[in-house]
C-alpha cells in the first residue's frame, strides 16, 4: 500500500527523496512504476518499485521492502539490481559516458548489517586511498528503521524510521502518508462492496429466470425474474438506506419499470 500510494502522489516522493537525501528535488518524472526489467539472456527478470527521474537526471529507484532479508543477500540483490538499472538505462549503441547519475535506495523495516545505523550511503572508495571516489556516479543507500538513530541521521527521517515500524504518524509528512493509504483503503472497501452489489444483481437475475424457467411458461420466467428484482431493491434499501429510486437508477431500471415497482413497493 506504501507503494501504491507514493506512485500516485508525486510529491510525496519528492518530500521523501529530499528528507534522505538533504537535497532540493524540484520536480520528477516518472520513468515506469513497478518497471519490469528482463534480461536479453537467460536469468531473472527484475521489477523495479518506483523508477523516477528529476529535472537534472538523475534517475531514483526507491524499494519498499516487506520481508527480511539477511544483509548479504540484501547487498547482493542491490548490486544486482544496479547492473539492471545501467542496462536498461543506456540504449543500444550508446557509449557508456551517457549513462546517468543514479541512485538505488531500499527502504528495510529490519536490521542492516550490525544495526548501528538507520542510514547507509555507499559509493565506491579506492581500497589503498578512501579519500578517493570512483566517479562512476553510483549510490545506493539503505533505511533501516530498526537501525539505531545517530548524530548524522536528518531529523526529518526519524518519525519516518518510527511509522516503518508500525507506530503512529506524528509528523506532517508521515501524517500525509497515512491519510493517503487510509483513502486508497476505503476506494478499496467501496470498490470491492460494489463488486459485492454487482454479483448479487445478476444471482437475483438468475434465481428469476430459473423460477420462471421451472414452471416452464413464459408468465412464469417474467414474474420470476420481476418478484427476484423486487426483492433485489428491498434489500439493497436495507443494506444502503438508499432510497428507492436512488436504487433503481443505481440498477439502470428504467424510469417506465420504475413506477412499475414502486407501486409493487406500495402494495407489500
Amino acid at each position: 500500500m506504501f507503494k501504491l500510494v507514493l506512485s500516485k502522489h508525486p510529491k510525496l516522493i519528492i518530500k521523501l527523496l529530499e528528507i534522505i537525501l538533504q537535497v532540493k528535488v524540484r520536480e520528477i518524472r516518472f520513468k515506469e512504476t513497478e518497471k519490469q526489467i528482463k534480461n536479453s539472456y537467460e536469468g531473472h527478470g527484475i521489477r523495479f518499485d518506483l523508477y523516477v527521474e528529476d529535472e537534472n537526471n538523475t534517475v531514483y529507484d526507491i524499494e519498499m521492502q516487506t520481508g527480511y532479508y539477511s544483509s548479504l543477500r540484501l547487498a547482493k540483490r542491490m548490486r544486482f539490481y544496479q547492473g539492471a538499472f545501467d542496462v536498461d538505462d543506456l540504449a543500444a549503441g550508446e557509449d557508456y559516458i551517457s549513462l546517468k547519475n543514479s541512485i538505488i535506495i531500499f527502504l528495510c523495516p529490519f536490521k542492516f548489517l550490525d544495526g548501528r545505523r538507520c542510514i547507509y550511503t555507499f559509493q565506491n572508495y579506492c581500497q589503498q586511498d578512501k579519500s578517493i571516489l570512483l566517479p562512476d556516479e553510483a549510490t545506493k543507500i539503505v533505511i533501516s528503521s530498526q537501525g539505531s538513530i545517530t548524530p548524522d541521521t536528518p531529523k526529518a527521517l526519524i518519525p519516518i524510521l518510527s511509522y516503518m515500524n508500525g507506530r503512529k504518524a506524528d509528523s506532517t509528512f508521515t501524517k500525509e502518508i497515512d491519510n493517503a493509504i487510509k483513502l486508497e483503503k476505503n476506494i478499496e472497501a467501496e470498490r470491492m462492496s460494489y463488486m459485492t452489489y454487482e454479483m448479487k444483481i445478476r444471482e437475483f437475475e438468475q434465481a428469476g429466470y430459473h423460477q420462471g424457467k421451472r414452471e416452464g411458461r413464459l408468465e412464469g420466467r417474467l414474474e420470476g425474474a420481476l418478484e427476484s428484482t423486487l426483492a433485489n431493491i428491498k434489500n439493497l434499501m436495507q443494506t444502503t438506506q438508499w432510497s428507492a429510486e436512488k436504487v433503481m437508477n443505481s440498477m439502470k431500471i428504467t424510469k417506465t419499470e420504475q413506477k412499475k415497482y414502486l407501486t409493487m413497493l406500495q402494495n407489500l
